[in-house]
């Protein structure tokens, strides 16, 4: 096998603007954490991601430009990358990653209101049927139960009610 020394050097500059993109990919999932520092799930579930895209985005480097070689000097390049990145522009891009970070996180409130408004109202008609319901159930087993009396008195002959008592006791 022959070594290409110009060949590494491409390589070793290409993990290193591969190592460059994934420390930006990472601190612009930093401003989100950031955003909701409490919610501890939220931070694991970036960090869950940033993991799994890093090792796919690293395999398929490894395998289309390393030849399906993961070198030494391709780690250390996407190292470098990262390092140089949060040493020299991280600290000027962060307010910007801050701002659109706010800026999205407002016009996804923007668009939740009308599915507020929409789940306010639907919750208010649940309430509202809940009480006619049980209303009619109640109206329906009181006319049930009128209806079963009256049949239960015309089948004694007629000689129930107060009419009929009163003209007995005189008797």
């Amino acid at each position: 096998m022959e070594n290409h020394v110009l060949q590494q050097l491409e390589l070793l500059a290409l993990s290193a603007l591969l190592g460059a993109s994934g420390a930006v990919f990472y601190d612009m999932l930093r401003a989100i954490r950031l955003r909701r520092r409490r919610d501890r799930s939220l931070t694991h579930l970036l960090d869950g991601v940033y993991v799994a895209l890093a090792l796919l985005v690293l395999g398929v480097f490894a395998l289309r430009l390393g030849g399906g070689e993961l070198r030494l000097y391709m780690m250390l390049g996407t190292l470098l990358g990262a390092v140089l990145y949060f040493l020299l522009p991280a600290a000027l891009l962060r307010p910007l990653w801050d701002f659109w970070v706010d800026a999205a996180a407002e016009a996804l409130r923007l668009l939740w209101l009308p599915v507020d408004f929409c789940l306010g109202i639907l919750k208010k008609l649940c309430q509202t049927a809940k009480k006619d319901f049980l209303f009619l159930r109640k109206y329906a087993r009181i006319n049930k139960y009128r209806w079963e009396f009256v049949l239960l008195h015309r089948h004694t002959g007629g000689k129930g009610g107060k009419k009929h008592r009163e003209k007995s006791k005189k008797e």
